[in-house]
């Protein structure tokens, strides 16, 4: 008896010619689909940096199109954009309301958009947490910190790099901010000591200018946290909104904040308050992005921050009239300069001589 001429194997013999017949016919189909793939042709968003032959997927931020585009002429054509996330998130703690930061960060995402060639878009959380949160969990790849924002998501396990500080004009290398303490004109609170009994706002338990500093100005003072009554405003336009509407007898906010941002928009006259304290100088602000990204994409992403967005860069780019009318950022900074981790051990410092419970 042959093998062959059991039912079984029979079955099994047409099986495997008609799955021979239908691999030939559609070997030719497979391999006419992927060759007809042409430059300028629409792909899909689930396609994004893969490969068909010498043409790459990639997404046009200006056209917010996905198409099929050759090689050379692919944004970030010089990387391999191996491992590459599909979309890019910017964040920035919060110092104004939402929609105020959404308008001022838009350049910002624009130029990330473009350099990269990913969609991208900017969140911003009602409190520091969320964004740092929101770093440490890996759902935000650059995010503006305040400098004691920064060291908390650092310590909190954000596998981040501070590639940058902001800086006030193009001329300097570094750069610091001040804390105030203001209160209305005839408050009676003529010093920081004279806060005993008083509402006092702070901004948020992770701000450098709204909170940690302070708390290091009052324990100086021999201001104890039962000597006051502590409210958290929620931001720096909210803490000096507060002593106006006088919910808090005194407030503390950053220094550009006052003394240009709330008057800009024509929320408050400083000749309305008093300025009774300063702190020491704060090192300026850090912008972080996540260092287990690509270590390409993490490259390109330095590179644009520190060379691209600034108000030169955005007037010589169309997103600007001019360098005075130009955000980059919420508040009046003109770009950023390299820095590293170390600038930041001074506000570790502060952390040990004020032994706040926040630090952790």
């Amino acid at each position: 008896m042959k093998l062959s001429s059991t039912p079984t194997l029979r079955r099994f013999a047409r099986v495997a010619a008609v799955a021979a017949f239908v691999l030939a016919i559609s070997a030719p189909a497979m391999s006419q689909a992927l060759t007809s793939v042409s430059a300028g042709q629409a792909c899909t968003k689930a396609q994004l940096n893969r490969k068909s032959g010498t043409l790459t997927c990639t997404y046009n931020a200006k056209t917010k199109k996905y198409t099929w585009t050759a090689a050379a002429a692919a944004k970030g054509a010089s990387t391999s954009r191996a491992g590459w996330p599909s979309k890019l998130v910017i964040a920035a703690v919060p110092s104004e309301n939402v929609a105020t930061m959404t308008l001022r960060y838009q350049n910002f995402v624009k130029v990330i958009e473009k350099e990269t060639g990913l969609p991208t878009t900017f969140i911003s959380a009602t409190d520091y947490a969320g964004v740092i949160e929101a770093q440490v969990a890996g759902r935000a790849d650059v995010v503006f910190y305040g400098p004691f924002s920064y060291v908390l998501a650092k310590a909190r396990g954000a596998k981040i790099d501070a590639v940058g500080a902001s800086v006030p004009t193009s001329t300097v290398a570094s750069g610091y901010y001040l804390s105030y303490l203001v209160t209305k004109k005839g408050s009676g609170i003529n010093s920081i000591k004279d806060v005993k009994g008083k509402n006092l706002c702070f901004v948020d338990a992770a701000s450098t200018s709204g909170f940690l500093y302070p708390t290091a100005g009052l324990l100086e003072n021999g201001i104890q946290a039962t000597d006051y009554r502590s409210v958290l405003a929620g931001g720096h336009d909210k803490s000096v909104l507060a002593v106006q509407a006088g919910t808090c007898d005194a407030g503390f906010v950053y220094d550009d904040m006052f003394d240009k941002l709330l008057v800009d928009r024509g929320l408050i006259k400083t000749s309305d308050f008093n300025v009774v304290w300063k702190s020491g100088e704060i090192p300026n602000s850090p912008i972080a992005v996540r260092k287990d990204l690509p270590a390409d994409l993490f490259a390109l992403l330095k590179k644009t921050i520190l060379e691209k967005i600034n108000k030169t860069a955005f007037v010589s780019m169309g997103l600007c009239a001019n360098e005075t009318n130009c955000n980059v950022i919420e508040d009046a900074t003109w770009g950023f300069k390299p820095t590293s981790d170390a600038v930041y051990d001074a506000i570790r410092q502060v952390c040990e001589a004020t032994k706040s419970s926040r630090c952790r």
